[in-house]
């Protein structure tokens, strides 16, 4: 790192760079501080944040000037996963920047790691590839702490278009910038400054101050150090706050200002509407907060109920980053396969809960958890997941994580001309074969009954040869 000696800037490069990368330390300093805050905002790792970074190129030097952040709502959790909503402001954040001056133009963009060390995942690398695609175009990765100072690392495409995402060639450490007086605008002959209220219009609601009889000709002697008591025969209006403060200067307890010379502290009379004004407007700001949390649930609820249904402590989810991602209805469970837990796991089971008490259990090889990433077809608005992996040593370690969200619509899809005329040509052969079936069944009946008036013709002509015989048995001598 070379930090200028007057200007506040510092230049990174790298012998596999083929660039160098110039940045005001005034700029990263502003990052750093909203990765730092966001990374203490929730316990166990905080939430990770990003933004785009802007500046210019000029052939090999690629300079920082300044940023615009991304305000995530973190559907998939705490970790920096772009849902549908955050790429679109995304791209409107980058076209809007294209339209800026040459020295504020995206130069890459920068994302906070609190629950892994510094790389670029598969996911990085997508974003990176869709929204960034310029070549000279680079990717920053923070890595805040809670007792050292933030690391980060710049990465680039090499000459083949490929990442280099397992780290960084050359890390850095991000001191805080010093705090530097500001300059006092009063100078020699500069005005006084001007007070707080230059009119003397009363401001809140006044109170009457009714205040003792006037005093006697001769005050009695007053002890040094004590303030003397006043009496002012008037009755008059004055502010609120005029008031508080001539009775807060007066430390007299409220027993010895009732002598016998008359009341010394006057007696504040508070309007009666202002409680039921304050009642109103807190009801009301109570109901505006409801209505809002109710209509923003979507963006709110789907981190807590991760959050609370993270494991215990003893089952940290910050080695697996468990997350999950919906594309209309297809849920994408993805997890860190570069985290140790993974990496060194004999086989995993992937518990799914959706809608059934009873999770459905799939078992993951070496392979499985390489990949870092499964796809399954939800069929509720709640799916909970829970990654186990087994490790050599025969511990295990969990991971869990929650979606909650809408079942998209099922479209019809468009039907293949082709198959609807060959569905038509065999419903056509369907109806011809059953036609021909209900006629060969109507002849089968036909020769049926006629087979059986032969029969019962023939029984008939036996009975009346059998009646015929018995009556002349000589004949058949």
């Amino acid at each position: 790192m070379e930090p200028g000696a007057d200007i506040p800037a510092a230049t990174w490069t790298a012998p596999e760079c083929p660039f160098q990368v110039e940045y005001s330390t005034r700029v990263l300093d502003d990052i750093r501080l909203a990765v730092v805050d966001a990374f203490f905002s929730l316990p166990r790792g905080g939430a990770e944040i990003g933004g785009v970074l802007l500046g210019n190129r000029e052939g090999n030097l690629i300079s920082i000037t300044d940023y615009q952040a991304l305000d995530c709502e973190h559907a998939m959790g705490p970790s920096f996963t772009l849902s549908p909503r955050d790429q679109n402001r995304l791209a409107d954040i980058i076209a809007k920047a294209n339209r800026n001056p040459p020295d504020r133009q995206p130069v890459g963009w920068y994302h906070s790691h609190t629950r892994s060390e510094i790389f670029l995942s598969e996911t990085d690398q997508d974003i990176h590839k869709r929204f960034f695609p310029e070549p000279w175009q680079f990717a920053l990765v923070l890595k805040p702490h809670t007792f050292e100072p933030t690391r980060g690392g710049f990465f680039f495409r090499e000459a083949d278009g490929s990442f280099r995402g397992a780290a960084s060639y050359q890390e850095f450490i991000l001191d805080p910038l010093p705090m530097r007086p500001a300059p006092s605008p009063r100078g020699p002959g500069a005005p006084p400054p001007r007070p707080l209220h230059q009119d003397s219009t009363p401001r809140g609601p006044a109170i009457a101050v009714s205040l003792g009889p006037p005093a006697p000709a001769e005050s009695p002697a007053v002890p040094s150090g004590a303030k003397p008591k006043v009496r002012v025969p008037i009755t008059r209006e004055v502010p609120v706050e005029a008031a508080l403060a001539d009775s807060a200067g007066d430390q007299q307890p409220a027993a010895e200002s009732e002598g016998s010379e008359g009341t010394l502290f006057g007696q504040l009379k508070h309007d009666p509407s202002w409680r039921v004004l304050k009642m109103v407007a807190g009801v009301a700001v109570i109901v505006v907060l409801g209505g809002v949390g109710y209509q923003t649930r979507h963006h709110w609820l789907p981190p807590i109920a991760a959050k609370l249904l993270r494991g215990s402590p003893n089952e940290p989810d910050a080695n697996l980053a468990l997350s999950m991602a919906d594309d209309n209805g297809q849920l994408k469970i993805q997890w860190d396969r570069n985290a140790p837990a993974v990496r060194n796991a004999v086989e995993a089971v992937l518990e799914i809960t959706d809608g059934n008490p009873v999770p459905r259990s799939i078992r993951l090889d070496a392979a499985h958890l390489a990949a870092g990433a499964f796809t399954y077809s939800r069929q509720t608005e709640r799916v909970d997941v829970a990654l186990t992996a087994s490790q050599p040593n025969g511990q295990t370690v969990r991971g869990v994580a929650g979606f909650l969200g809408k079942l998209p619509r099922r479209r019809a899809r468009a039907e293949d001309p082709a198959l609807r005329q060959q569905r038509d040509e065999e419903a056509q052969r369907a109806d011809k074969l059953q036609k021909d079936l209900n006629l060969q069944t109507t002849r089968m009946r036909k020769l049926e009954k006629e087979l059986q008036d032969v029969r019962e013709q023939l029984q008939t002509e036996q009975k009346r040869r059998l009646a015929t015989q018995s009556r002349n048995p000589a004949k058949q001598d």
